[in-house]
């Protein structure tokens, strides 16, 4: 699990967006899928959180997986809001499908997986600020676009030349239950809110003149396994690529769920005798996963054309959990 491909530096970035107007470089954290094993692992977030506030980010974003197996309901997610109000800088929670989406699974609790969502809107999401000791503002979709009203964990907010936003995409299949009506229902409705959401991000950086977007969430839109016209995330993978390649700067998309570093450009595609470079500009980040406790750190800069860096961060002492997650 220890795979580092780096496959976005190089040469010349081709196509990379021109340095702009002078902004302040700043460092962003992104983690996700961590303790799986609950209690246990517990001991191993709370350093990991004491690494990322020594380090003092800007700001963190975790892409969601909060747990393996257990119950979803009050008590748990309280207790995740426990944790992210523990970080010293602001921190934007992204929801996995291990806390809400799979819940249906007699080893997840058995509840119905749209009221465990509705009841996590009610405990993460409730105002228009991040989690942390330290909130900051954003701009909720439910705020925003009065087409999608009860989308308040979908969020977007400005740093440094770049524009950020949050979707609410899980896997593994992203709720798209067609064996029950309740599911199906609330996975069209909420893919057509992060369709809006990234088109929405787009718009707002073009506005704003800034030079980046970075857009994070849980699942691997861009597994092969699910790629085809009626997949789960595919839709939302088609907006995200068009809008990139419409974009004059740099795109980041920052997601969990294989458990894997992988820093690469997912969609890109060289002709050689051309020579052309399809979708030079769209770089993932795929954040480390348990049983590695691990985050990582990523600089931003709009006047250097790469714009993003990438560097591990963990406590070396706990940064692998021993602990089982079978229940």
């Amino acid at each position: 699990m220890n795979r580092f491909r780096l496959a976005v530096v190089g040469a010349a970035w081709l196509g990379a967006a021109a340095p702009c107007a002078a902004e302040e470089p700043f460092s962003f954290v992104a983690l996700g899928d961590t303790t799986y094993a609950i209690p246990a692992d517990n001991p191993l977030y709370e350093r990991l959180i004491a690494a990322i506030n020594a380090a003092a980010p800007a700001f963190s974003i975790h892409v969601g997986d909060t747990k393996g197996y257990g119950d979803c309901g009050r008590a748990f997610q309280e207790s995740q809001r426990a944790f992210f109000d523990s970080f010293a800088q602001p921190v934007v929670y992204a929801p996995g499908n291990n806390e809400w989406a799979d819940c249906w699974k007699a080893n997840r609790g058995s509840a119905d997986p749209v009221a465990i969502l509705g009841l996590m809107r009610d405990v993460f999401w409730a105002k228009p600020e991040s989690r942390g000791r330290a909130p900051m503002p954003l701009v909720r979709q439910a705020d925003a676009d009065p087409a999608f009203p009860e989308v308040a964990e979908n969020a977007r907010w400005r740093r440094g030349g770049a524009t950020f936003a949050t979707l609410n995409l899980v896997g593994n299949h992203n709720n798209q239950e067609l064996r029950v009506e309740s599911s199906w229902r609330e996975f069209v409705r909420r893919e057509q809110a992060n369709v809006a959401w990234v088109k929405a991000a787009f718009a707002s950086a073009r506005s704003e003149g800034d030079r980046a977007v970075v857009l994070a969430f849980h699942s691997n839109p861009f597994d092969e396994k699910v790629r085809h016209d009626l997949g789960p995330f595919e839709p939302v993978l088609r907006t995200i690529v068009a809008e990139a390649d419409a974009f004059a700067g740099q795109v980041l998309v920052v997601h969990g769920h294989h458990h894997e570093l992988v820093i690469d450009r997912p969609v890109t595609k060289l002709d050689l005798d051309g020579p052309a470079v399809e979708h030079p500009n769209l770089t993932r980040l795929q954040v480390y996963g348990w049983p590695e406790m691990k985050a990582v750190r990523v600089s931003v800069d709009v006047s250097r054309p790469w714009v993003f860096g990438f560097e591990p961060l963990y406590d070396p002492e706990a940064a692998i959990s021993p602990h089982s997650d079978r229940k």
